[in-house]
């Protein structure tokens, strides 16, 4: 058998030396797997050169392709995945005897174009994407991991929030409830990489936020039986996907439209509640404590003041009052308005006197509770009806019995003139007639009375009927109980005097004769008389005089004014020849 020796056919597989390695740029190059597999990237050219040993020195000669002279030429493994160098003779390394039956050395060499494929993984919680972002539920670990069909993946190189790229050794954690940034990649042994993913990520650490809101009638926490419950929730991640509510221990339900109170029995109910984001959070369960209340206020009528029956009729004063006392079982009355006689509603708001009102009274009241329950009165059966509405007080008057003197619209009185009251009333009639004088303290009026203390005096006299409607006149008089003042005057002067029983009396001639007049201050004078030493009075019309006879005389005076109030004069003098 014929030997061939067959030298040992050594390779390299060189590739082109980037200057400097970036992880978005890294280097193309060639990797030997520890199987001993031999990966290139496919790009790259190669250079074959021959060696007896793999400790040969560099200058170990190139190969040069069949149709190159001068260069070794380079080859390209166009083939992905495995490709071969062969020669016709494979040869036993220890016999150096070639192989029968005969077959190829090959060597084996695998080309790698392709980039290894990164995936992120974010746990085992909820994730949501939205215009781009993916939402998380909660503080989440993340860990990217990647494969390679070929030379299998070197390394994983990541960026968050625009800094440098970082190796990728270990999970990446993000707990703030912020947008996250992620750029990532991987790179194969031999240089091939992937092109940059980037995704946004916002870890939602927050629940929903829900609240309640109440449509219809409400104060404070009661609702009538018209009102309805609106449920509301707001998201600050993802948004919410739904509400959850159960009413008084029921079961739990999604939440889809309003909760109608007319539905409930009236009185008080608890409404628990939650909401539930797009990732999952779930609020905490909120509590809601109502009362439902459809039952409207209870009014109650009633007259405070006096009646009077007289004749058969019942009667009301102007002075009795309307109440209106009303009661809620829960959420209290809000307003009360009424209508006396068909006029226009007014709100009711105290005790009040149907003014202007005479006659029949017919009141219609409706009443309104906190949250719009409404009673009312038709005015029919339910209204309040007094048979007789006396509104009008006594008329008042006087009159004198007496002295009485007018002069320039002021009346004159004296101590004798009797002071009359008078009052009339045609409906529920006279109870009483209460007086004052000139300020002092009021006192019943009984009968005629008269005036003592001299002066102007002003009377207030109020009357009073059945149901104390009131009747008031005032009016003045002037007390006079003064009579006038006399004035005696001589005609001449005395011509001497006398002593008698210890008196000393002026002397005047016979011819003398004796002028009587009087002055009054506030009436005026009305009469004057004389009586001479003891004669039948008579009225003065001329001078006292006459004298036949020398003597003592003795004159007596009485003088009346207007209201016969009298004044008295005596004097006594002598006549002589």
């Amino acid at each position: 058998m014929k030997k061939y020796i067959v030298p040992i056919l050594l390779f390299s597989i060189i590739p082109c030396w980037l200057k400097s390695q970036e992880a978005a740029n890294p280097e193309k190059k060639i990797y030997v797997s520890p199987e001993g597999k031999v990966f290139v990237n496919k790009s790259l050219p190669v250079y074959i050169r021959l060696s007896v040993s793999p400790d040969s020195p560099d200058k170990s000669p190139w190969l040069k392709g069949a149709n190159k002279t001068s260069v070794a030429g380079p080859a390209y493994f166009l083939q992905e995945g495995y490709n071969s160098i062969r020669h016709p003779w494979a040869v036993d390394t220890v016999t150096k005897e070639v192989v029968y039956p005969m077959q190829d050395a090959v060597f084996e060499v695998y080309a790698d174009s392709r980039p290894p494929r990164t995936t992120i993984r974010y746990g085992s919680g909820k994730t949501f994407a939205k215009s781009g972002t993916v939402f998380l539920n909660g503080a989440v670990t993340l860990t990217l991991e990647a494969s390679d069909e070929l030379s299998g993946v070197e390394n994983i190189y990541y960026s968050l929030d625009g800094k440098t790229f970082s190796l990728y050794s270990s999970s990446v954690r993000m707990d703030e409830e912020r947008e996250y940034r992620l750029v990532y990649f991987a790179v194969d042994h031999v240089g091939n990489a992937e092109k940059p993913k980037e995704v946004r990520l916002f870890p939602d650490l927050s629940p929903p936020e829900s609240t309640v809101e109440i449509s219809g009638d409400r104060f404070e926490n009661v609702l009538s039986g018209r009102s309805k419950i609106l449920l509301k929730a707001e998201d600050k991640g993802m948004g919410v996907e739904r509400i959850l509510y159960r009413m008084d221990s029921s079961a739990w339900r999604n939440y889809q439209m309003p909760v109608n109170t007319g539905l409930l029995e009236q009185g008080e109910h608890t409404l628990n509640y939650c909401a539930v984001d797009l990732t999952g959070n779930r609020e905490e369960e909120k509590t809601y404590v109502f009362s439902v209340d459809k039952t409207p206020p209870v009014i109650v009528q009633e007259m405070v003041g006096k009646s009077f029956i007289s004749g058969g009729k019942e009667y009301a004063s102007g002075k009795t009052q309307i109440k209106l006392t009303t009661f809620d079982n829960k959420a209290g009355v809000k307003e009360v308005v009424y209508s006396v006689n068909d006029a226009a509603f007014v709100r009711y708001e105290k005790p009040f006197y149907p003014a202007d009102i005479k006659g029949d009274l017919n009141l219609k009241t409706v009443a309104l509770d906190n949250v719009g329950n409404r009673s009312e009165s038709t005015g029919q059966g339910e209204s309040l009806t007094i048979p007789y509405y006396d509104l009008s007080g006594p008329t008042v008057s006087h009159a004198f019995k007496g002295p009485t003197f007018i002069m320039r619209d002021t009346v004159f009185v004296n101590a004798k003139t009797g002071i009359i009251l008078k009052a009339a009333d045609s409906e529920s009639g006279i109870n009483r007639i209460e007086y004052a004088v000139s300020g002092s303290e009021t006192v019943p009026y009984t009968t005629a009375f008269s005036l003592e203390k001299e002066g102007l005096h002003t009377l207030e006299v109020t009357a009073y009927d059945n149901v104390e409607n009131t009747g008031h006149a005032s009016f003045v008089v002037k007390l006079d109980n003064t009579g006038p003042e006399i004035s005696v005057r001589f005609s001449i002067l005395p011509i001497g005097f006398r002593t008698m029983d210890e008196a000393v009396l002026d002397i005047f001639p016979l011819h003398t004769v004796v002028f009587l007049s009087c002055t009054d201050a506030l009436t005026g004078f009305d009469a004057l008389f004389y009586s001479l030493n003891g004669a039948v009075e008579k009225r003065y019309a001329a001078p006292v005089g006459n004298f036949i006879s020398a003597g003592i005389y003795t004159l007596k005076i009485r003088a009346l004014d207007k209201l016969g109030n009298e004044s008295l004069k005596e004097i006594s003098f002598a006549v002589e020849k």
